[in-house]
């Protein structure tokens, strides 16, 4: 896991950096959020620590710019005293939690578990997602490979007799390779499938 601190106090960013450190996730700070978008831009985020109250730019807005980028990413604002109204706000259009300065360190660390928590919880679904898609797919291939196999060993067993007549023949090799045709569409609709499957995932 990954987790970004925005903050323009740098005791502020090592302090919820050192929560970080224990529990096992990588992170990366930065004190300016105009830096920040410059650097982020294509990078995936787990969760961020982000303070409303920066420079340049507030917290809300940049939350905003950043989501376009790291859309999955749950984000917890960072508050001072004057800024509860606009946490408040955050939460509402989306926000995971905040938490106010000056903060202990229990207070992030049980945010922090929250989140992790909560990823593991997104991952195991998505798990369970793929399973359930991989069984849907196969079922379907059972069922559309059923009958064209079943004409291609049918007609190839009568084609092989030896009384077989070459009009008839030709009839069974016709059934034969329209059949192996529709396989080949039922090949290339699973494959679009799967691929689809694996965007959304």
């Amino acid at each position: 896991m990954k987790a970004l601190i925005l903050d323009d106090d740098n005791e502020v960013c090592e302090f919820i950096a050192s929560v970080l450190e224990e529990s096992g996730v990588a992170y990366e700070i930065f004190l300016d959020p105009l830096q920040a978008l410059e650097c982020t831009n294509g990078n995936n985020y787990d969760f961020a620590f982000v303070d409303i109250g920066l420079p340049n730019m507030d917290g809300l807005e940049f939350s905003k710019r950043f989501k376009e980028s790291c859309p999955e990413c749950d984000i917890v604002f960072i508050t001072g005293a004057g800024d509860y109204n606009k946490a408040v706000q955050a939460i509402k259009v989306g926000a995971y939690d905040f938490v106010k300065k000056a903060f202990k360190r229990l207070d992030i660390s049980m945010c922090v578990a929250r989140l992790i928590e909560k990823r593991r919880l997104c991952q195991a679904q998505k798990r369970q997602e793929v399973l359930d898609f991989a069984n849907k797919v196969s079922l379907r291939l059972m069922h559309e490979l059923r009958n064209p196999l079943a004409a291609i060993g049918g007609f190839s067993r009568l084609a092989y007799t030896k009384d077989c007549p070459e009009d008839r023949l030709r009839q069974y090799t016709k059934i034969i390779f329209d059949q192996s045709l529709r396989l080949e569409k039922v090949f290339d609709k699973v494959l679009q499938h799967l691929k689809v499957g694996a965007e959304q995932l």
